[in-house]
């Protein structure tokens, strides 16, 4: 007897379909197909046994496993273009050793970015066409009339189109941003990391407050560093000199907590990746890099590695070479760019609207007030992006 069930977002959260695969083994049914188009999976019933799933994504996956997961007692249940399913008769807590999720985690970041970009997109679009019609049905003489039409049907169906993609745009970067955070923790646990690359357990909120009314502990802010990470990384290492070592960051990456301890040689590098996998921090930790801090945004993952030298040796950097420090910093200045110009462009085209209006003196003062605020907005987004070219020119002048 074959079985036939349709997931269609199994593969958002691949571990919540390791559980189902075996709570249906344990009913008797038994996985022999996936068709990836129709997202419905296929069971053959049988006898029921307890089997642990382990889902992967890997293009470069053969038709055999490697031998040291066939010794652990896994076997290849089936495979669906770049998926492949593998199962075990043995409990999870009895398994050392399983497929790595490296692949999954890029699979489901690709995704993540297309939806996040038509999020965007949308969220622009929304926003600009409703400060157009907020201008006009605000304005003193306007005059808003419906007209009938026999075509609205197509019209509401347009927009429920559009309203439907946005929702499930949504849904994919939330999900997915969850679930690629509970896969890399299989890998690596964060406080265990921190612990061991700094020398020093996690305090408590208790604990740090009882530092910072010592004089122990202090907390200093920097805003917007992003835009000028070599300032960052200057002011970080003139603060070690000083004897304040970096604790911690926080999670916005904006205030940093120092003990007041003794002056060392630190080199800091706060990078930008728009994909960082493991294997990327991987590289760092192995090269005797410690991460201080990750970003947790979508749209741009930042990073801040430390590594301590001593007195007399040069200052250590993570790209050694002049062009790839180049192209890092040309990264930065296109990403921020391509996300500030639209909603530069959207404000510039708003306030010309509403600067014919005051021509015409059908304004209010708080449409005028609105007006002010997206000058403000303009002139915030305009200096974020001035700021990471101004950053790449820096670079450029010290390479020669």
């Amino acid at each position: 007897m074959i079985k036939k069930i349709c997931r269609p977002f199994w593969s958002y959260d691949v571990q919540k379909t390791e559980k189902w695969l075996s709570s249906m083994a344990e009913n008797g049914y038994f996985l022999i197909k996936i068709n990836r188009v129709s997202r419905c999976f296929f069971f053959q019933q049988g006898e029921p046994k307890k089997l642990t799933y382990r889902i992967g994504f890997d293009k470069m996956q053969g038709e055999s496993l490697s031998r040291g997961l066939m010794a652990e007692g896994w076997t290849k249940v089936l495979r669906a273009g770049n998926w492949f399913v593998t199962s075990n008769e043995k409990s999870p807590e009895q398994i050392k050793t399983s497929s790595v999720r490296e692949g999954i985690i890029k699979h489901n970041r690709i995704i993540m970015y297309i939806f996040g970009g038509v999020v965007f997109y949308f969220s622009i679009m929304a926003a600009f066409y409703l400060s157009i019609f907020g201008l006009i049905l605000f304005s003193a003489d306007s005059k808003v009339e419906v007209v009938e039409s026999p075509y609205w049907i197509f019209t509401y169906l347009y927009f429920g189109v559009l309203i439907a993609i946005f929702i499930l745009g949504l849904y994919s970067v939330v999900k997915i941003n969850r679930t690629n955070k509970k896969l890399l923790n299989e890998k690596i646990n964060r406080d265990e990391l921190f612990s061991k690359t700094q020398g020093k357990g996690k305090l408590n909120k208790a604990e740090e407050k009882k530092l910072k009314r010592s004089g122990q502990l202090v907390i200093k802010r920097r805003l917007g560093w992003m835009y000028a990470p070599d300032k960052l990384e200057q002011w970080l290492e003139k603060m070690e000199e000083q004897g304040y070592n970096l604790y911690r960051v926080s999670r916005a990456g904006t205030t940093f907590h120092f003990f007041v301890g003794h002056p060392r040689k630190v080199s800091y590098c706060a990078d930008y990746q728009n994909i960082a996998d493991e294997s990327y921090f991987d590289i760092h930790r192995d090269a005797g890099w410690n991460s201080v801090f990750q970003s947790y945004g979508s749209l741009q993952k930042w990073s801040i590695w430390s590594r301590e030298y001593s007195e007399g040796e040069d200052r250590l950097q993570i790209y050694s070479d002049k062009t790839n420090q180049l192209k890092h910093a040309r990264k930065i200045g296109i990403a921020y760019t391509c996300l500030f110009l639209p909603l530069i462009i959207a404000y510039l085209f708003n306030i010309g609207l509403g600067l014919e209006m005051i021509s015409h003196n059908k304004l209010d003062k708080l449409q005028i007030f609105s007006m002010v605020i997206m000058f403000i907005a303009i002139l915030s987004f305009g200096s974020y992006s001035i700021r990471t070219w101004m950053y790449y020119w820096r670079l450029k002048k010290q390479v020669g």
